[in-house]
């Protein structure tokens, strides 16, 4: 048994710990996507099984995710001795199958199986911690089986924890399909993590030699403990960011190992000036985002004394100016009489005054500014100084994104401050995706996406919690770490997560209705090509067939789809048609008086309870049942008739064979209680409910849109797009939640989970109209970051490289 250094105790123990968020988010996503599949099944059972294993999911979520920690480090712990060495996949013998239990196999199955997604998908960051690891546990040269935190622990203890659940059997599969990408996401930041911390442990990345039968394909030696040379090196535009994560390489290098003076130096690097000669810095200066991609070689060099001669001056000059703009209210209400889509930004930067009644004293800019130059009078190492200046140069591009309200653009300068002392610990922390401080300003600004107006009741009830909490951080002197950040936005995120879960379940109900009337009208459509092949319908009076095929078709459908059995005929709706269609055929019923006067009330009876259940309201077929009363007369009258001694009136001539009424896409019945629930409230219901075109009065658009235009528009259109929708006499902002399959009808739902549903034409019709216009919402970091990546930071002189 190998015995287990003190370094590599401690990541095991930061690996356990961040399991828990690990495992959140894994089973979040897969919620959500067994939710989506739910939606999107054609068939109740399968709707109704995903619907039961994505409950289970949440009810076992709490007790999960406080277990998979103390699993995973009992797991870490063994492997790390060798207790319990095993290859990285299992490999099944049809000899050894019958020693082992049925759910076992299966457990090793679907462990193997995630095991081999997970390991191709983190082949790089994996081999970086594979050689550290290897070195912290003291083997020569790097052995990936022995790595304690490889993909095969998690994924084996995972699929352990998953089967101890009594749901069905196939569930624990089903799970860990849908948690496969986002495990490899948050995997991919832990080894990243882990990586770095081994790296400022000093621990030296063990070399590869060829192996007979490796573990799984082992990249090229990593030079100097960091990633191979020239890997992932450059700026990537495909990337979503803007850059291609190199983790923390750049950052390790600085506080790993002392830099040989005369080695090779990493590709982009910036020379350094020092008091005894060494190099000097490049004319140019160091573009912002090669050092938030790879770090600074020389990052914890020394300063020299010039640049704090400088800092002093700077400093001294902001303490002696007394100069102080007040923030001015009125500045912010001078367009609030303007619709919320026609107000222009304001003007948000470092350099603006802000609220003191929620700010304080760095509601001042000059304030700020102090901070900012005493944390450059602290600095030690080049690295932080230029942190200090990425933080500035960030804050400030995303403070002047005119797609954010301007109090969320205040928000994230008042944060200024904080992030400024975070960056002295984390210097490189915007370049991580995952890192707490980074995740803040961004969740942050992406919720604040759901609002349009700054003076709405509802968004000032967003802001305030946000404000309180990033006020909160600047109490703090100095940061160790993210914790303090992490508590924030776990703070913010848990009342965002209890305001989704109330607005959740109303969502699904809608949507579930909504997609339950869609899959009912494709029912109905194909019912009514049945029945418009029976020979009784081809001489029906026009209005019954009609009925049949258009209304009666729905009534048998509802009954179908409702009918927990999956029976042919549940409730007998269409064995009545028969029934209906003899009765109004006066010919025949002449001829069987006594049929005719049992049958007639009993369809009627059974009429109205059809369409009652199809949620029909009280009245709405009320032209319906007139006429099928005078269809019934004749018969009705059989006997006064008769005494007259007059004869019923021959057969009418037959009609030609009925055929079902051609129906467009958005011919989409609801009842009106569904059309009301779906949110179609600027629709009148029309022709039984079905869908028309949009009404009510709304402002002239100084331009309309072309026809090319509204569908270039409408192509890019997606579910989770934000949109400003005129509806109501009001600009809302809403998000897309649910289109139909056949791209016909379209949801959306705005504050309040108040729902907005259009059908395509309508849809057409508002974006030609200028009522509906699309947000750009994708994330604010990444693009603030891709539009600073060429600018080039200011130069910096150090100190001689031997005198730090």
């Amino acid at each position: 048994m190998t015995a287990v250094t003190a370094t590599v105790t401690r990541s095991i123990g930061e690996a356990a710990r961040a399991s828990t968020r690990l495992l959140e988010r894994c089973i979040d996503h897969a919620v959500a996507e067994l939710q989506a599949a739910e939606l999107q099944a054609e068939k109740n059972d399968q709707r109704r099984d995903y619907a039961d294993a994505w409950r289970e999911l949440l009810t076992q979520r709490a007790n999960w995710t406080a277990r998979f920690p103390q699993l995973l480090h009992a797991a870490f712990d063994a492997a790390a001795s060798g207790a319990r060495a095993e290859p990285a996949a299992t490999t099944l013998r049809p000899s050894s199958l019958t020693l082992v239990a049925e759910n076992e196999i299966e457990q090793t199955i679907e462990s193997s199986r995630l095991t081999q997604e997970l390991n191709a998908m983190l082949e790089r960051p994996l081999a970086d911690l594979d050689a550290l690891m290897s070195s912290a546990l003291g083997l020569d040269v790097v052995q990936p089986e022995r790595n304690p935190l490889r993909p095969e622990i998690f994924a084996r203890t995972l699929r352990q924890l998953v089967g101890e659940g009594r749901g069905e059997p196939t569930w624990p599969g089903l799970w860990l399909r849908h948690m496969a990408r986002p495990l490899a996401k948050e995997l991919e930041q832990l080894y990243r993590d882990q990586s770095h911390l081994l790296t400022l442990a000093r621990v030296q990345a063990a070399g590869y030699r060829l192996r007979g039968t490796p573990s799984r394909p082992a990249p090229l030696a990593p030079v100097h403990g960091g990633t191979q040379a020239g890997a992932n090196s450059g700026f990537h535009s495909g990337h979503p960011s803007g850059f291609h994560s190199s983790g923390h390489a750049g950052l390790a290098s600085g506080h790993g190992a002392p830099h040989a003076v005369d080695g090779p130096r990493a590709s982009g690097s910036m020379p350094l000036q020092g008091a005894a000669g060494a190099h000097m810095p490049q004319p140019q200066g160091l573009p912002l985002g090669e050092f938030l991609q790879r770090g600074l070689p020389e990052a914890d060099q020394g300063l020299a004394s010039s640049y704090y001669a400088a800092i002093e001056e700077e400093l001294a000059a902001l303490e002696a100016s007394q100069h102080e703009t007040p923030y001015d209210p009125a500045q912010a209400q001078q367009y609030l009489h303007l619709p919320p889509v026609d107000r222009p930004p304001r003007h948000v930067g470092t350099d603006s005054p802000l609220p003191q009644e929620i700010w304080g004293s760095l509601a001042a800019p000059r304030q700020r500014a102090l901070v900012r130059g005493r944390l450059k009078q602290q600095a030690r190492e080049l690295g932080q100084v230029y942190a200090l200046e990425v933080v500035r140069k960030l804050v400030d591009q995303v403070a002047q994104d005119p797609r954010l309200l301007a109090p969320v653009r205040e928000a994230i300068v008042g944060l200024e401050p904080s992030l400024l002392r975070l960056s002295q610990a984390a210097p490189r922390f915007f370049s991580d995706e995952a890192h707490p401080g980074r995740r803040l300003v961004e969740r942050v600004a992406e919720r604040s996406f759901a609002f349009n107006d700054e003076f709405s009741t509802d968004f000032q009830a967003f802001l305030a919690p946000v404000g309180q909490t990033l006020r909160r951080l600047n109490d703090f002197d100095a940061f160790d770490g993210a914790g303090p950040f992490r508590l924030a936005l776990a703070t913010l995120e848990a009342g965002w997560a209890a305001q989704d879960a109330l607005e959740g379940e109303s969502r699904r109900k809608v949507l579930g209705a909504v997609a339950f009337a869609e899959q009912r009208q494709a029912e109905a459509d194909r019912i009514a090509g049945e029945l418009a092949q029976r020979e009784d319908l081809a001489g029906a009076h026009e209005t019954m067939r009609d009925f049949v095929l258009r209304r009666w078709s729905l009534v048998v459908a509802q009954a179908r789809l409702s009918d927990p059995q999956h029976g042919v005929d549940p409730g007998g709706y269409v064995a009545l048609v028969s029934d209906l269609l003899w009765s109004v055929n006066s010919g025949l019923a002449l001829r069987e008086p006594a049929r005719a006067f049992e049958t007639i009330p009993r369809v009627v009876v059974k009429l109205r309870k059809g369409l009652a259940m199809l949620g029909e309201a009280p009245g709405e077929s009320d032209a319906f049942f007139h006429q099928l009363e005078r269809l019934h007369r004749p018969v009705l009258k059989l006997r006064a008739r008769q005494r007259q001694g007059e004869v019923p009136s021959a057969e009418r001539s037959a009609p030609p064979p009925a055929q079902p009424t051609p129906r467009g896409p958005d011919k989409l019945w609801m009842a009106e209680a569904e059309l009301h629930a779906a949110g179609f409230e600027d629709t009148q219901p029309s022709e039984h409910g079905e869908l028309t075109a949009l009404g009510g009065d709304a402002p002239a658009p100084e331009q309309a849109l072309g026809d090319a235009e509204a569908e270039q528009l409408l192509a890019v259109l997606a579910v989770n797009s934000w949109v400003d929708l005129f509806s109501r006499q009001q600009w809302r902002r809403a998000r897309l939640v649910w289109t139909s399959g056949n791209g016909a009808l379209f949801m959306f739902t705005s504050r309040g989970n108040r729902p907005h549903s259009m059908t395509r034409r309508s849809l057409q019709r508002l974006l030609r109209n200028r009522l509906l216009r699309l947000v750009e919402a994708d994330a604010v970091v990444p693009r603030a970051l891709e539009t600073l990546a060429s600018q080039r930071l200011p130069l910096v002189h150090a100190a001689a490289a031997h005198a730090h």
